[in-house]
């Protein structure tokens, strides 16, 4: 016998995989009430026989079993087995842990830490982003369950929060200036996933896209991955207040009623003055119907953005900057489900009003023909019988079928 034990008829006495539930059974009750009576209605015939060995008890029948730790102690003990049951099972299966006190605390640690920087993700506006870390556990993944570097982890973001938003900034400029590591926030750096989170979702309004791509996400807080010139919109006429620089420029164009491209590059370095406030800014999703306005209409078209399909970061940065110099934006797209997915993204995104995207609107152009619906039907929260109304249809109807009436709304009846 060593160390009070008798390993080698403890084992026969309580050890083997058969009997592990029982012993799992006895720690929790030792650890969670220091003792007491243990009751399994679903014994085993060999769990009832090791109890029933140990305390020299006649065979019961039935399913259930009853046991009385302290007895049971006694039962080890007399026998020469071990000291008491605490020591038997130590011994057969190691120190006797609570695990899930070991989580609860564990848990409780880590809403610690993330309450201390309440005050700052206030401050910055981002209180949703830290309780949404504590929500998902997305912080104590990417920390490898290490709470100091979770602590690292989450003033290197705040860090990089604060300096936001920028004005055209390189991403690897703005990783040297706040965390001395040009590639720092780079795709796959744990603190980029952090501050990419909080932009997307709850940073001034998140991005609000279903699944917003790098250069959205970034080009929301006035960020440039490489030199963003291939992130473009296609623009028409918009009416702008400086005279220099990209102002004069658009203002040249719009005299001219040419088109204008502007890339996530201008829009984010050299913000242009809109003049735009309480004016009608129409939005389209083809391209084919800009170029039509500025063919046919000339100087005599309002302000129109097209989204070229689906919005990428120059589109919706500038729907930003449009939307916060007051303009009162509409938009209009594709009747067909991607455009559908395009729209709820947009009216979700921005206080735009629907441009001829209603129910009435559909059934108006029923004898035109079109493709048939592919893709999966989609909501339409704006006017709810227009999903039933195109399921219905079964044919696509786009923007280029509706070109004169969607020219007839553009032309201009004011300044």
């Amino acid at each position: 016998m060593t160390d009070d034990v008798d390993h080698d008829r403890l084992r026969r006495l309580l050890g083997g995989p058969g009997l592990a539930r029982l012993r799992q059974r006895l720690v929790r009750k030792i650890l969670r009430e220091g003792g007491g009576r243990l009751t399994i209605s679903q014994a085993s015939h060999l769990e009832r026989a090791a109890v029933e060995r140990l305390l020299g008890r006649p065979p019961r029948r039935g399913k259930s079993l009853s046991v009385d730790l302290q007895e049971l102690s006694r039962a080890l003990a007399r026998a020469g087995v071990a000291k008491d049951l605490r020591h038997a099972l130590e011994a057969l299966d190691g120190p006797l842990v609570d695990t899930r006190a070991v989580r609860d605390a564990a848990r409780q640690r880590w809403c610690e830490l993330l309450d201390a920087y309440y005050p700052d993700t206030e401050r910055l506006g981002v209180s949703d982003w830290l309780a949404d870390l504590r929500r998902g556990g997305q912080l104590k993944r990417l920390a490898g369950s290490s709470e100091e570097q979770g602590a690292r982890l989450l003033e290197q973001a705040l860090s990089v929060l604060e300096r936001l938003p920028a004005q055209g900034i390189t991403l690897s400029t703005l990783a040297g200036e706040c965390l001395g590591d040009a590639h720092a926030l780079d795709i796959g750096q744990p603190v980029s996933a952090l501050v990419r989170r909080a932009l997307a979702r709850y940073w001034r309004g998140g991005v609000a896209l279903e699944h917003p791509d790098e250069r959205s996400i970034w080009a929301h807080a006035g960020v440039l991955l490489g030199g963003d010139i291939t992130s473009a919109v296609l623009t028409l006429r918009l009416p702008v207040q400086g005279i220099g620089g990209l102002d004069a420029a658009l203002a040249h164009y719009a005299r001219l009623a040419e088109p204008a491209w502007l890339t996530l590059r201008q829009l984010l370095r050299q913000p242009p003055a809109w003049d735009v406030e309480g004016r009608d800014v129409f939005v389209c999703e083809n391209p084919a119907v800009l170029a039509e306005a500025a063919e046919r209409l000339g100087a005599g078209c309002a302000p129109l953005v097209t989204t070229w399909g689906r919005p990428g970061a120059a589109v919706l940065t500038l729907l930003e900057q449009l939307e916060a110099a007051g303009a009162v934006l509409h938009y209009h797209g594709d009747f067909d489900w991607p455009g559908i997915s395009i729209a709820n993204t947009l009216l979700v995104r921005f206080a735009m009003q629907p441009w001829r995207m209603a129910a009435a609107d559909l059934e108006a152009h029923a004898h035109l023909a079109g493709k048939p619906l592919e893709g999966r039907a989609q909501e339409t929260a704006w006017d709810p019988e227009l999903s039933g109304t195109l399921e219905a249809r079964g044919r696509a109807l786009h923007e280029e079928q509706l070109i004169e009436t969607l020219l007839g709304d553009v032309r201009c009846t004011g300044r």
